[in-house]
């Protein structure tokens, strides 16, 4: 591996953690020979970061205010493909389940295959039982709403050339490994053990993890409205048929019991307006979205940055 390392590290109020991170990064540096930088994007910390500065190189990419981890990779993903020209990005959390030691496996995985997006996906998770349900019912709704599925999370290595792409996708900044997917871009996935924390507790509550799940699949807006409007040109399809399947049976017949049509009629009908209504909502939903500015992170990403602070050892 020839091509220089930058490692990403989004952080927010959890130094104590970062600080054991970049140290399995300095024991790791002796196995990966190659030059190592690591980028640590500090969003938004109301706690200070303290331990960290003995590690060089580092640059800390100082955030104006907490905007989330999804948005923190996608600033410093646009920050690396405008100041480290052809590196390799490996995008990994601060917290130590992403493991140091698993990077080596996927630089060797990329050397196979150079041009592809890897991630790291975990074969097995040490959560407590809740978590695991709620992330368990979070793939299960992607994959309802998306027809595709996703079993892996931030910790991914990106190439140089499709970095140059990546950053110009909005979606990356609602959700960084459903806009790969989005993207179009190739990627591929290894297995991994999940690692432990090493300090505190998770930040992924059921809300944040609620906003997580929710960022990932309206990053496939297009195909959930487009479901959306199917559906409900099938319901008012099958409530029309109904409603003139009464007409028939009341007028024509004598099997109408009194009272039936005009219960069911109404009930057929009421369905038929709802469906109707939801996809007119559901159409202009999209074609509002479609025609606002959209935020675009090679471009508009320094808008969020207070300033950068480089510790080197050059």
């Amino acid at each position: 591996m020839s091509s220089p390392i930058i490692i990403l590290l989004p952080v927010y109020n959890d130094g104590a953690s970062l600080a054991c991170v970049l140290d399995d990064i300095e024991k790791e540096a002796g196995i990966i020979k190659t030059n190592i930088r690591v980028i640590a994007v500090d969003d938004g910390s109301t706690e200070s970061l303290a331990g960290i500065a003995d590690y060089e190189p580092l640059s800390i990419i100082r955030l104006t205010r907490n905007l989330g981890h999804q948005k923190a990779i996608a600033i410093g993903l646009s920050y690396i493909k405008e100041n480290h020209p052809n590196s390799v990005t490996v995008v990994m959390d601060s917290d130590g389940e992403d493991r140091v030691s698993d990077i080596p496996v996927l630089l060797a995985a990329n050397e196979k295959d150079p041009s592809v997006i890897l991630f790291a996906r975990r074969v097995r998770r040490t959560n407590g039982l809740s978590f695991r349900i709620m992330y368990a019912l979070y793939k299960a709704c992607f994959y309802i709403s998306t027809g595709k599925k996703i079993t892996f999370g931030n910790f991914a290595l990106i190439p140089y050339p499709a970095l140059c792409k990546l950053v110009y996708y909005t979606e990356i900044w609602n959700n960084f490994p459903g806009g790969i997917m989005k993207s179009g871009l190739a990627y591929n996935s290894i297995s991994t053990e999940r690692g432990k924390r090493y300090s505190g507790e998770s930040k992924m509550n059921f809300t944040s993890l609620l906003l997580h799940g929710f960022g990932a699949i309206t990053v496939f807006l297009e195909i959930i409205i487009t479901r959306i409007a199917i559906l409900s040109f099938l319901l008012i399809l099958i409530s029309a048929i109904s409603i003139i399947s009464i007409l028939l049976i009341k007028t024509v017949t004598t099997l109408a019991i009194p009272g039936w049509a005009s219960t069911l009629g109404s009930s057929m009908f009421i369905i038929l307006l709802i469906s109707f209504i939801i996809s007119l909502i559901a159409i202009f939903i999209y074609l509002s979205t479609q025609s606002q500015r959209k935020f675009i992170p090679s471009l508009h990403y320094k808008d969020y940055i207070l300033n950068v602070e480089t510790i080197s050892n050059d």
